[in-house]
């Protein structure tokens, strides 16, 4: 068809003459109706064999795409990333390490799917996100579980706060204090809540919130303290909040969790590598890489 003759096809693809003209006899007994008209030794190609060149020639451009997009995915040029995550990490740092991420590799594209721990652990055992980031360790879940970095609990207070003075504070400089604070399903609070009943330290709470940004916003409104990670107290001091280390240390861990049932995408082995290059500074980061079945 794109050489014009048999002679010329011959040259092309390097063969005989009659081998060219045999290989076109078997074709048309397999295509079971003629290809090719033969008048005064010259072929012309009949309606359906240039009906079919056209089938041939789509086909060989989808294999070149499809070839293309197998390139691309070889060098994270093409596919998309889904990340599940806790509303404490995906309200502060993480969407400044996914916006980077998406720069170096701008071909690729990620959603970001907030929820509860245990949700994060289940979504990423059946499928339905690459990777998660959570809270704490989980038990009796199929995911693989490897320490990403620790983050400490901070005291956030509004400016001109008599505890604002103080290089650091301590459950006893919360009695009867308006307090914001965390949903009773958060980790920090709950540590909190043992340490100041343990002391005898009775809090005011004001108002209650499942999201540090929220409580933040309430403190510097003046309805009272918080006590947070420091994640996010840095990702909200924008708002003039006062930020001081609060002792005796309560520290939660964030973890990586994997799929067991099947490895982990290119694009999520990279992500967690950028993930780790990008540990927000001044918190601890893993020393070794513990796997959890």
């Amino acid at each position: 068809m794109e050489a014009g003759s048999v002679t010329e096809a011959a040259r092309n693809l390097g063969v005989s003459q009659p081998a060219v003209s045999k290989m076109l006899r078997q074709f048309e007994r397999d295509l079971g109706f003629q290809a090719f008209a033969r008048e005064k030794g010259r072929l012309s190609a009949t309606g359906e064999a240039i009906a079919l060149y056209n089938e041939v020639e789509r086909a060989f451009v989808s294999l070149d795409y499809l070839q293309r997009f197998a390139r691309d995915l070889r060098g994270l040029r093409q596919g998309h990333l889904v990340v599940g995550a806790t509303y404490a990490a995906s309200t502060g740092w993480l969407p400044g390490v996914v916006s980077r991420f998406l720069q170096e590799f701008p071909g690729l594209s990620a959603s970001l799917q907030v929820m509860q721990s245990p949700k994060v652990a289940q979504a990423v055992a059946t499928g339905h996100v690459d990777l998660g980031i959570v809270q704490f360790g989980l038990k009796g879940q199929q995911v693989h579980q490897a320490h990403l970095l620790s983050v400490e609990a901070v005291c956030v207070l509004p400016p001109g706060h008599r505890l604002a003075e103080r290089k650091c504070v301590r459950p006893t400089d919360f009695q009867n204090e308006r307090f914001i604070a965390l949903a009773t399903v958060d980790r920090y609070r709950n540590q909190l809540d043992t340490l100041l009943q343990d002391r005898g330290v009775t809090r005011r709470i004001q108002i209650d919130t499942p999201l540090a940004s929220t409580a933040c916003a309430f403190v510097i409104e003046g309805m009272g303290i918080a006590v947070i990670d420091r994640l996010s107290a840095e990702d909200n001091r924008y708002r003039g909040i006062v930020i001081r280390p609060f002792l005796p240390r309560i520290i939660e861990d964030l973890i990586v969790v994997t799929p067991v049932r099947h490895p982990v995408s290119r694009i999520a082995g990279a992500f967690i590598g950028h993930l780790h290059r990008h540990c927000p500074s001044g918190h601890r980061p893993a020393s070794e890489v513990r796997q959890i079945v």
